[in-house]
């Protein structure tokens, strides 16, 4: 798979063809996005009194609400949307049937109404290619101003769990969620690194790489390692192979891993079971290390059980740990540390086939658009952009089995940036279909055949 050079352009209208409306309300979101994942309040505790998240959600609801009633926006339905609309309501008729019915509706009101909120907007406001790329930037520089700050802060007790590095950020880009959250955010990285030249952009994305890589090696994260490598493979694969900028992005990860294997703290390489240091040191960490797999293990296992045993509704949302630690007379279950699992134990068979169809569906469409024939270059940036999403998707799948993060920001990120993308896609080929009813005759039943594959 080769990609033509991409020449790009600053796409601010819609897929059908108008300019971009809810400008503010798109404001809101971005900064809703970069507030979600930042969590400005970990490196500034005062901000916590004012619950960004909280505003910036309410906020960009109402923006996006007299948007609509002012004929400035509408309301755009998509299957995925649906989908996940659905599984909240699966989750409230579950509550009834909880173990423990005020934790599952508590979590349902708080995380989980951020992340539906979250998601909702995305679906509404990322209708250009232009649009996503600046949601993207985001994210990178979330992760920027997370890994800066935390390299900054290292020595303070706060940011350490035992001998391992946690940082400063609480959720996704902290401890055991910061790799996944790489591995996920990796491949878009790559599709900015391609997309267009530009010697500060580099620079830019090279520090961010850096300094999130660094924050990774620290966190002596495994899932979060096995996770980057599977990314990394696939996103040189589908998206960097074959461009001019392709052996540049191998000469920097090379030099990036001779960095890491010379700088690497020991409790990385002990955890991993790679190299040691002084026995007793690597005995502990090594102890440490297999008493964490037994206790996975046994939490898949214990999760596995559970679905079987309450296949409709699960435990209720949120409930696994408390079920299990009060069953066993300890708050040690933290989590099944698999987010499928979580999903079956918590919330049924029904919830966790709605996630594998939601998953089923993002990567069908991003098939579906990266093979796209079309050559213009709006479509060029569109396809690599798709195959981004879809090295992101299967970067989750991956990822999601050494973590429980279901109701987490970072599975529905993904879905946000898929239905911009197929939105955008089907605009554009429903454009290039009207084009072609007017070109010759013979190109009439190709471009029908191309068109049937997008209804």
């Amino acid at each position: 798979m080769t990609h033509p050079p991409v020449t790009l352009h600053a796409d601010t209208r819609s897929p059908w063809g108008e300019p971009e409306k809810m400008n503010f309300t798109f404001l809101i979101v971005w900064l809703f996005v970069f507030e979600a994942f930042v969590r400005l309040e970990d490196i500034f505790p005062i901000i916590g009194s004012l619950h960004p998240v909280f505003v910036l959600g309410i906020g960009g609801t109402l923006a996006f609400a007299i948007s609509v009633i002012r004929g400035r926006g509408r309301f755009q339905y998509s299957t995925e949307l649906g989908m996940v609309l659905s599984l909240t309501v699966w989750f409230i008729l579950g509550i009834p049937f909880a173990y423990w019915r005020g934790g599952s509706l508590h979590l349902l009101i708080t995380d989980w109404s951020r992340t539906l909120l979250f998601f909702f907007l995305l679906t509404q406001v990322l209708t250009s290619v232009a649009r996503i790329r600046k949601i993207l930037w985001a994210v990178v520089l979330s992760e920027l101003v997370v890994s800066v700050a935390s390299l900054i802060g290292r020595g303070n007790l706060a940011y350490e769990v035992g001998e391992r590095f946690a940082g400063v950020n609480k959720g996704l880009l902290g401890w055991n969620f910061l790799g996944i959250t790489l591995s996920v955010t990796l491949p878009f990285v790559a599709y900015l690194y391609v997309s267009r030249r530009s010697l500060v952009r580099t620079c830019f994305l090279l520090a961010v790489l850096g300094c999130t890589g660094w924050m990774l090696v620290l966190t002596a994260s495994r899932g979060g390692v096995f996770g980057i490598a599977f990314s990394g493979v696939l996103s040189w694969w589908f998206i960097l192979r074959g461009t001019p900028r392709s052996r540049l992005s191998i000469i920097v990860l090379a030099l990036c891993l001779l960095v890491s294997v010379a700088k690497a703290p020991d409790v990385f390489w002990e955890r991993l079971s790679v190299w040691n240091g002084s026995d007793s040191q690597w005995n502990s960490t090594a102890a440490s290390a297999a008493e964490s797999a037994q206790g996975r293990e046994k939490l898949l296992k214990e999760s596995i059980l559970d679905t079987l045993h309450n296949p409709v509704f699960g435990l209720g949302i949120g409930n696994f740990a408390v079920y299990h630690g009060n069953n066993e007379g300890s708050t040690g279950s933290y989590g099944t540390h698999n987010t499928f699992t979580q999903i079956s134990s918590e919330g049924g068979l029904p919830a966790l086939l709605l996630i594998v169809l939601l998953v089923g569906v993002v990567i069908s469409h991003m098939k579906r658009v990266s093979s796209d024939p079309t050559n213009n270059a709006i479509d060029v940036e569109l396809r690599l952009l798709a195959r981004a999403t879809l090295v992101s998707t299967l970067a989750f799948v991956f990822s999601g089995f050494f973590a429980h993060i279901a109701y987490d920001y970072l599975l529905y990120y993904i879905v946000g940036i898929e239905i911009g993308v197929w939105t955008i896609a089907r605009g554009s080929f429903a454009a290039s279909r009207a084009e072609v009813k007017s070109s010759e005759r013979f190109h009439g039943p190709l471009w029908t055949r191309r068109v049937h594959q997008w209804r």
